[in-house]
């Protein structure tokens, strides 16, 4: 089903990113698999179909994984979470911090043919302040974003602003041409403006069967072949790359290991499956997913009053669910931080005492407090798309229900989801995702953002945001970064329930894969 997602819902990072251990077949990397063979086709089996190309108007998951093989920016995170150039070829930032110029690398052209100019890049970030959260979130520092000449953009900002380059490669600043977002709708333009300037381009899509993309001849490679992950040097190898939707988590597991598909995205709970059959490929890469509980803070929810999401967070046996969803233990970190350990400048242990506490006789006392007592009925909200929100719902039905509380499940595909806690704001009571751990900016973090979805805007968080932005050097942020975590404990705008390594799974005919998370330009099939 498609819906409109408002802005509020486009601020929710989905995009999964993975963390390092080894099982199975490890994945060699280009350097030991041997020279690359170009040609072939590559069949990645999905869960969903993406339901739009436009990385801005839908977040989710597939059509990130599909549209990082399309669209560029103009920065890139390389393979340590480390911002640098992609579309920019240069750049200067005045003394004052204030003017950044960045110069555009020459030669690049679109999958249409067109150049790459500096009209579309402005088109393109006009946009994401428009629309995208991080970009509403950045707007306020921001002057003016000009075309100073066809080759060069100029970003003025009101007061220095230290993430700029980081939320520059962040999810939403991918560059579209300019003529392809006039009038664009806010569900996302169509399918014949899924242009990019990446390695690949749309050849086809069956919607909710396949996706296939092509290499594009006409894509001009950085030089760079050693900085990995999203960023450097791409090089299309393969000839095209079909996307199959395949929700049954059987026929993916089965189609892998019978050559039918060459890489899958299987749920945790076949971790270890998969990792003791020889003829599979798996391990982990960089990065991971915070798992989260949202209790609703606006007005005409039951955790409103902070003595319930309190009550809640010590009510939630963390541990024991992690067990009954996580999977291998080899992919679940007890932790309360919201971003990873591979993540440095923002992996915290602040607040780790408040995610450690379990008291369900306290939690209890708390709930009748706030006015929630046996009886009392709460609606909590989840997806089917993602099999793991599901289970923690109904886990933390049986949590509730232990201690007399009744709850009602509401399941929905995942825009479905993201539009009815937004259109209801007092309508639900608690939510479950998850975020990308791998994010460089708070701006761009969920847990620190969720103000527009739950009501959890606050001066107070407003003012360490400021703080943060107002840094200028690594150990300021990260001094503010503990802040912030640990504000977030205090208020508990999300209780975070752990992290997620997930985890690569394909054949070992794909080669030169393992780098970073689903990151298929670099890769190619042996004969």
């Amino acid at each position: 089903m498609r819906r409109t997602l408002t802005s509020a819902a486009l601020g929710l990072a989905t995009v999964l990113l993975l963390s390092s251990c080894m099982g199975g077949q490890a994945g060699g990397g280009a350097a030991a698999d041997g020279p690359p063979k170009p040609g072939g086709n590559l069949n990645v089996a999905v869960p969903t179909d993406p339901q739009s190309l436009d990385m801005v108007a839908n977040p989710g998951q597939v059509t990130a994984h599909i549209g990082n093989m399309m669209y560029e920016k103009l920065f890139e995170v390389d393979r340590s979470f480390t911002s640098r150039p992609m579309l920019v070829d240069d750049y200067t930032t005045s003394p004052d911090r204030l003017t950044y110029t960045f110069k555009l690398r020459q030669g690049v052209t679109f999958h249409d043919g067109n150049p790459l100019t500096s009209e579309d890049v402005v088109a393109s970030l006009k946009r994401w302040q428009q629309v995208h959260r991080t970009g509403q979130l950045v707007t306020p520092d921001i002057e003016a974003i000009t075309p100073t000449d066809p080759a060069t953009v100029t970003i003025k900002l009101k007061q220095p602003r230290y993430p700029l380059i980081n939320e520059l490669a962040g999810a939403g600043t991918e560059i579209y041409e300019a003529k392809n977002l006039a009038g664009a709708a806010p569900t996302g333009f169509a399918q014949d403006k899924a242009i990019g300037t990446g390695p690949y381009k749309l050849k086809s899509w069956d919607i909710g069967r396949e996706l296939v993309l092509e290499k594009y001849s006409g894509y001009k490679s950085r030089s760079e072949e050693d900085w990995g992950g999203q960023a450097g040097a791409k090089h299309a190898y393969l000839d095209t790359v079909t996307y199959k939707v395949v929700s049954d988590q059987d026929a993916l597991i089965n189609g892998l290991q019978t050559g039918q598909w060459d890489h899958i995205m299987p749920t945790n709970d076949q971790y270890e499956t998969l990792r003791n059959n020889p003829a599979v490929v798996v391990h982990n890469l960089p990065g991971g997913n915070d798992n989260v509980v949202i209790p609703n803070f606006n007005t005409g929810s039951k955790f409103a009053d902070p003595r319930a999401r309190e009550a809640l967070n010590l009510l939630l046996d963390k541990p024991a669910i992690n067990a009954a969803t996580g999977g291998s233990k080899d992919l679940t970190l007890e932790t309360g931080a919201f971003a990873s350990p591979d993540n440095k400048q923002f992996y915290s242990t602040a607040g780790e005492d408040v995610y450690k506490k379990h008291d369900p006789e306290k939690a209890k006392q708390l709930l009748a407090e706030a006015g929630i007592t046996a009886g009392a009925t709460i609606r909590i909200v989840t997806t089917n798309s993602y099999p793991e929100f599901g289970k923690w719902a109904v886990l933390i039905q049986d949590s509730l229900s232990k201690i007399g509380i009744n709850t009602k499940i509401d399941t929905f595909d995942f825009a479905t989801m993201l539009g009815t806690l937004t259109k209801e704001p007092g309508g639900w009571d608690i939510t479950t995702l998850f975020f990308d751990s791998a994010l460089t900016s708070p701006a761009q973090m969920p847990a620190l953002t969720l103000g527009t979805l739950n009501g959890s805007a606050s001066p107070e968080l407003d003012g360490l945001m400021a703080e943060y932005n107002a840094s200028t050097t690594p150990e300021q942020a990260k001094a503010v970064v503990d802040k912030l975590q640990a504000f977030t404990w205090k208020q508990l705008s999300v209780i975070t329930l752990s992290q997620s390594r997930l985890y690569a799974a394909y054949s070992p005919k794909l080669k030169g894969y393992g780098d970073f998370y689903r990151v298929l330009w670099n890769t190619w099939l042996a004969s």
